[in-house]
C-alpha cells in the first residue's frame, strides 16, 4: 500500500536523522494507516483564536515542537498522543478529543544499520484537536523534558518551526 492509497500526499522528502536511503511522505488522512508500524504520535492543538500549543523540548537540536513522542509498549497511538500532550505541556485532553488528521510515512529504501530501532515501514501519526475557547496558560509538569509550553499565533509558529517536517501538516489545518 502506498501513502496515496490512504490520503493526500502533501510532500515527499528525506531527513538527516534517518541514516539510510529512505522516503518520508507527509500525508493528510482521517484514519490510522493499515500497514507498517506506528512508532510515535503527536497532538496539534488549536484554540478558538487559531493559536497552536507548542512545547519547548530541552534537548540538543530540538527546541520548539508540537507535543508528541514514542508509543509505550501496548499503548494505542491516540492514548500516546494524549499522554505526550500532558507530559510536555500540562494540557490534559481525553483521547476522544483527538482526531487523526495526518501522518508521516517513513519507508527505508536500504537495509537499516545494525541497531536501528525502527521497522522498514513506520508511521508518525498526527492528531488534531480544536478547543472551543481560548487556550489557557499551561506549563509542562516538573521532570518533563520540556521546559515551556505556549499558545502561539500561526505567524509565530512559522517563525519558530518553519523548517520542521510537520509544518506542511500544520498549514493544512488552516487551508
Amino acid at each position: 500500500m502506498t501513502a496515496s492509497d490512504m490520503g493526500r500526499v502533501l510532500t515527499t522528502t528525506t531527513v538527516p536523522w534517518i541514516p539510510v536511503s529512505h522516503r518520508l511522505d507527509a500525508v493528510l488522512a482521517d484514519r490510522l494507516p493499515d500497514d507498517g508500524t506506528v512508532t510515535s504520535a503527536f497532538a496539534l492543538v488549536l484554540d478558538s483564536a487559531g493559536r497552536t500549543l507548542l512545547t519547548h523540548v530541552d534537548r540538543p537540536g530540538r527546541g520548539w515542537e508540537i507535543p508528541g513522542g514514542h508509543l509505550d509498549p501496548g499503548e494505542t497511538p491516540v492514548r500516546a498522543a494524549a499522554r505526550e500532550l500532558a507530559e510536555e505541556t500540562g494540557l490534559r485532553l481525553e483521547p476522544s478529543q483527538l482526531s487523526v488528521f495526518a501522518w508521516h510515512r517513513i519507508e527505508l529504501l536500504s537495509p537499516p544499520p545494525a541497531g536501528y530501532p525502527y521497522p522498514a515501514l513506520a508511521y508518525m501519526v498526527m492528531f488534531a484537536a480544536r478547543l472551543p475557547g481560548l487556550g489557557r496558560p499551561t506549563h509542562p509538569p516538573a521532570g518533563s523534558e520540556s521546559t515551556l509550553a505556549q499558545w502561539l499565533p500561526r505567524e509565530e509558529v512559522e517563525r519558530r518551526c518553519g523548517h520542521r517536517t510537520w509544518m506542511v501538516m500544520h498549514r493544512a489545518l488552516f487551508a
